[in-house]
């Protein structure tokens, strides 16, 4: 749940999953979205239909300089192609840093405001916000919130990956892997 809302999640952030993520999103391997979306559209417990709209958690602006591409857009886009869902690219990310390295209680913070959705944007069927990880749920509630208040009622988040930090994690709070983040 983010905010209240029920969020798909695929798998956890580890093993082969959580090393196809890291791949596509730090080492410009980009054909990993299609298996990805592939996969989430496995595990999820329902998925798009073909009068659905799909769109992407928009990355932040410096990622997208830095990595030249949004990977929540890829994994996005394979969904749409797999399920004949519209694919749409409705919201506009206008500052706030990435999430990663920023800890839990600050992640709300620095993303409240920084989504709007474009005028005129017209959505069909259950919308459904694509992400490959979700962590404390932070950025998909604040996108949520803004899409609710453009008057887009039917949502349902859906994510490839869930990591869980703290104690239970199984996954060390402070992940390190070749982009250093």
């Amino acid at each position: 749940m983010a905010g209240g809302t029920r969020v798909f999640t695929a798998f956890l952030h580890s093993g082969v999953v959580r090393e196809m993520v890291l791949r596509l999103k730090f080492g410009g391997e980009r054909k990993l979205a299609v298996t990805l979306a592939e996969l989430a559209l496995s595990s999820w417990k329902e998925i798009p239909l073909s009068d659905d709209t799909v769109i992407p958690v928009p990355a932040s602006p410096g990622r997208l300089r830095e990595r030249g591409y949004n990977q929540a857009a890829l994994i996005a886009s394979a969904v749409s192609r797999a399920t004949g869902a519209r694919f749409m690219q409705p919201l506009i990310r206008s500052g706030g840093e990435s999430q990663i390295g920023i800890p839990g209680d600050a992640r709300p913070g620095n993303v409240r405001g920084k989504f709007s959705v474009r005028l005129g944007t017209r959505c069909s069927g259950k919308v459904w916000l694509i992400d490959d990880v979700m962590t404390t749920g932070a950025t998909i509630t604040e996108i949520v919130s803004t899409l609710s208040d453009a008057g887009i009622r039917r949502l349902q988040p859906a994510v490839v990956c869930f990591r869980r930090i703290g104690e239970k994690s199984i996954i060390p709070r402070k992940e390190v892997n070749h982009a250093g983040v």
